[in-house]
């Protein structure tokens, strides 16, 4: 026997806070079903969010630091095979000064000798010019730079219109500007060499337009100047022919390049490598004055040929290694992102197994619920019939 009331329905809210609880259990796990992740919040678990997000960034830091490595490889394969290009030009100059050195000539067939084996140093200083990876030089002034305390043409203070300076190629030393008002030229020297460019049909008038810049290319020197005129951000001031007479750019040496092979501002995820300067003049060859214009000049660059070789071979043996130490950074690294990411998506990652168990469980539920409440409207119809009965 049970008593029949209309005002309050016990029964039934029983069975709707039932409904609501199973309904709010579920969202979760649909959620995790729908973005395949067990963490969508930090509510879902605040001490697994932190590890996850910790296991994110690391597996970030590596993947750059493979496409930071895959560069770097790259670089270093571009100057090795501008140093393979060298060394067959190397063996022909030997091949020459032995020709030379032989009595059999005469000093006017040493003179044409003499034509080729100098054109032959001109080329080596002109694939150590050429071989650079980004704008950067490789194998002369690899890392070479600006010395912006130094250089009084980008002083502060300067009001010359310099907006940016670019290296390529470029030797170490203090540059001096010769650029007198009114000629639209500007000359560039570094004691040694020198060259004369003119900007007469790119200035406007005496100066640089408006809101504009100009290019002062010193291709020979390995220099680019850019000047601004009036309105142009990031610049000093504005240029004006004869504003940078007299004013010197200081181009110290470089320790070559760093490269940032893994994830941490820590030494061992980087490697410093400095490629040596490989054009003629430079330590590694050294053959800048040698000739083969007479029998004895010819033996004596025979000696001196043959140690340009062999350091050659060890500067390409060096490079080599270092390639194979890059490779085998990348396959460490490929292997720390896989074992990284197994790791972060058993702490992140959705457990279909379980939650399709639990979805399963709260529509259940939710199916139950709603007879509950259907078979709880019973006693009300109960009592109406005895109403109108």
């Amino acid at each position: 026997m049970f008593a029949a009331r209309i005002n309050s329905n016990a029964a039934f809210e029983r069975a709707r806070h039932v409904h609501g609880r199973s309904a709010r259990e579920l969202l979760p796990s649909q959620t995790r079903l729908g973005s395949g992740m067990r963490i969508n919040s930090a509510r879902d678990d605040a001490g697994g969010l932190s590890i996850s997000e910790g296991m994110r960034a690391e597996i970030g830091g590596l993947t750059q630091g493979t496409r930071n490595t895959e560069r770097a490889i790259e670089l270093l394969r571009t100057a090795e095979s501008a140093m393979g290009e060298i060394n067959p030009i190397l063996i022909r100059m030997r091949e020459l000064a032995t020709q030379s050195s032989t009595d059999t000539l005469n000093d006017t067939n040493r003179e044409g000798i003499h034509s080729e084996f100098t054109q032959l140093s001109e080329y080596i200083d002109r694939i150590t010019k050429l071989a650079s990876y980004n704008g950067q030089s490789l194998l002369s002034g690899f890392g070479n730079k600006v010395n912006d305390a130094a250089s009084s043409a980008i002083d502060t203070l300067a009001d010359n219109g310099i907006r940016r300076v670019d290296l390529a190629s470029v030797d170490a030393g203090t540059y001096t500007f010769t650029d007198s008002p009114a000629d639209n030229e500007i000359t560039l020297s570094n004691g040694t060499n020198s060259q004369t460019i003119s900007l007469g049909s790119i200035l406007d008038g005496d100066k640089v337009a408006e809101g504009t810049t100009i290019v002062a290319n010193f291709d020979q020197l390995g220099v680019e100047v850019v000047l601004a005129g009036h309105d142009v951000a990031k610049s000093q001031g504005s240029y004006t022919d004869g504003d940078l007479d007299g004013q010197t750019l200081v181009i110290e040496e470089g320790i070559g390049g760093s490269f940032q092979l893994g994830g941490d501002g820590v030494n061992a995820d980087r490697l410093d490598y400095d490629i040596k300067d490989i054009t003629v003049s430079g330590t590694v060859l050294g053959i800048d004055q040698l000739s083969v214009g007479t029998r004895d000049s010819s033996r004596h660059a025979l000696a001196s040929i043959d140690k340009a070789i062999d350091r050659m071979s060890k500067e390409r043996g060096e490079v080599g290694a270092v390639l194979n130490r890059l490779q085998h950074t990348l396959s460490f690294a490929e292997g720390a992102i896989e074992g990284v990411t197994a790791s972060e998506g058993t702490v992140r990652d959705t457990d279909f197994s379980a939650e399709t168990t639990l979805v399963a469980k709260g529509q259940i539920l939710q199916d139950l619920s709603r007879s509950a409440m259907i078979q709880s409207r019973i006693p009300v119809e109960t009592v109406m019939s005895l109403l109108t009965g």
